[in-house]
């Protein structure tokens, strides 16, 4: 989980659930039977601040930290057993710092505007990455956190005219071998989102705001690595289309829903694969 800033502009603190589960087999782009009955079901609750910087430096800064708490189940093949377990606690925190470097408005009535910006994420290794059970290690991808430090580098562009919005998200997620005697290396990851957003209800400030959106977003993850050696199963790409809701129903109050779904995946080998995975947050603004 990492952080996400939701508004600029003042303090605001936010809690955000994020819910995901996959119980069919694939390999590659084809459904396999699933003989093990594996699954994975994963809640993670994120705790979050976000807080705009006065204006001492050029552009427009937000800074954000998150603290993921996760409750993550599963049954899955340990080397040659099939265990079903869980794992929770304290995952991955996160600290991230976004910039708005560049923004335009005509000038004039026609409600029209555009603007870049950019945004760092970096992820500690706060989680348990080392739980075992029946003696086995849990896979890595299953521990509560990863081992190493992540790095995520973002890049948005935003244009608006009168109630519509057209946004294109750019991102590059990179960790690093896992720390404290740990060779298991996750594969870089990349993603770009497209999304059209309309305002449905939109009154007279401070009154009540909403907006729905469709974004299209392809994903990229390489093979992950243990020892240097690739990790067999791990990595591959896919396609998903992004339903979004937001809503203010005053200027210092949101709730947002988020859903991915699949629409196309080609993984590396047989992997457990997302059937859909949800957002749904709540922030609350300090200063207007």
């Amino acid at each position: 989980m990492q952080a996400e800033p939701l508004y600029a502009g003042g303090l605001q603190m936010y809690a955000l659930h994020r819910h995901r589960f996959a119980t069919r087999t694939f390999e590659d782009f084809r459904p396999v039977p699933n003989r093990d009955g594996l699954f994975m079901v994963d809640h993670q609750l994120g705790l979050g601040v976000n807080y705009s910087l006065p204006r001492v430096i050029p552009g427009e800064w937000t800074v954000s930290a998150v603290i993921p708490l996760i409750w993550r189940e599963f049954r899955m093949h340990v080397e040659d057993r099939v265990v079903t377990d869980r794992v929770r606690g304290l995952g991955d925190v996160s600290l991230g710092a976004r910039m708005r470097y560049l923004w335009w408005v005509p000038g004039d009535d026609s409600q029209r505007g555009a603007s870049l910006s950019a945004g760092i994420i970096v992820d500690l290794p706060t989680g348990e990455s080392g739980a075992s059970r029946l003696g086995k290690e849990v896979p890595a991808d299953l521990q509560l956190g990863t081992g190493s430090y992540g790095l995520t580098l973002s890049h948005a562009g935003i244009y608006s005219d009168n109630r519509w919005e057209v946004i294109i998200a750019t991102q590059y997620h990179w960790r690093s071998v896992g720390v404290g005697g740990s060779d298991y290396d996750f594969g870089d990851a990349f993603s770009n989102e497209f999304e059209l957003k309309y305002r449905v209800i939109q009154e007279k400030f401070p009154g009540n705001t909403m907006f729905v959106s469709l974004g299209a977003k392809f994903d990229w993850r390489d093979f992950d690595r243990d020892d240097g050696v690739r990790v067999k199963h791990t990595g591959g790409w896919g396609i998903y289309a992004s339903p979004k809701v937001q809503w203010h129903p005053r200027p210092w109050f949101e709730l947002k829903a988020i859903f991915d779904v699949p629409v196309y995946a080609d993984t590396h080998g047989v992997q457990l694969r997302d059937e859909v995975s949800f957002r749904f947050s709540f922030a609350w603004r300090f200063t207007t």
